[in-house]
């Protein structure tokens, strides 16, 4: 490391040290803003010492110790003078003036965008599960529907078997006078009964394991036909 001898400013202003540091090298402001990666506004406010221009003091410390180990200098004298410039204004007391103001932010500005995907996703999934397993809870609980195509209530028929057939929720279970009817998985039933002579009342219910159930009430009369009889001359 290259050493370079000065003579020791016995005061404690800070910019004309950093004026002759950048001097001796030989550099502009623009020039020693290249070399350390500062801006020339920056350098230009420690040189005039224009501390009202000047961001939070400790960052400042840290970029004043950047600027001048770029020189290949201790650090540590032009550390202590700026400390000391610090303590002469009273800038440590009363930093607060030289800090950036305070700005409120909401809550919602931390939300990184893929945490807020990943969130919304989650909120999402979880309505729709519990809308399935609510839509799922009244479908079991529900009685379901059922239509009776034929017969007709009070129907009248002269031969002793009627055609019990209707349409069901797929899945549910019905029953015909308590014994069971086949259903189709889309829902349709058809049952064949033969009754005797008189009225037959017939109890169609449709139900699911566990829940209501849907009644349908049918009665249907049977009447033999009365018999052809022959008239001689």
């Amino acid at each position: 490391m290259a050493f370079i001898l000065k003579k020791v400013n016995g005061t404690a202003a800070l910019g004309p040290d950093l004026i002759e540091l950048r001097e001796r090298a030989g550099l502009s402001i623009e020039e020693a803003a290249k070399l350390s990666k500062l801006t020339p506004g920056f350098i230009r406010a420690l040189e005039g010492e224009r501390w009202s221009e000047l961001p939070d003091p400790a960052y400042v410390e840290r970029l004043l110790k950047m600027y001048v180990t770029r020189f290949g200098v201790n650090d540590s004298y032009y550390l202590h003078k700026y400390r000391e410039g610090l303590r002469l204004r009273k800038i440590e007391k009363d930093a607060s003036q030289f800090l950036p103001r305070p700005v409120k932010v909401s809550a919602s500005a931390f939300l990184v965008t893929p945490r807020l995907f990943a969130a919304a996703g989650f909120l999402l999934f979880i309505l729709a599960l519990g809308g399935y397993v609510v839509y799922q809870a009244r479908t079991i609980t529900n009685a379901p529907s059922l239509v009776v195509s034929t017969p007709e209530d009070g129907l009248k028929v002269n031969q002793p078997e009627v055609v019990i057939k209707g349409k069901t929720d797929p899945g549910a279970l019905v029953m015909v006078n308590g014994a069971a009817s086949a259903v189709s998985p889309s829902g349709d039933f058809e049952q064949t009964i033969r009754i005797p002579q008189g009225t037959t009342m017939f109890v169609i219910t449709a139900k699911r394991r566990r829940g209501a159930e849907t009644v349908e009430v049918r009665r249907v009369m049977y009447e033999r036909a009365a018999a052809a009889t022959t008239t001689s001359e």
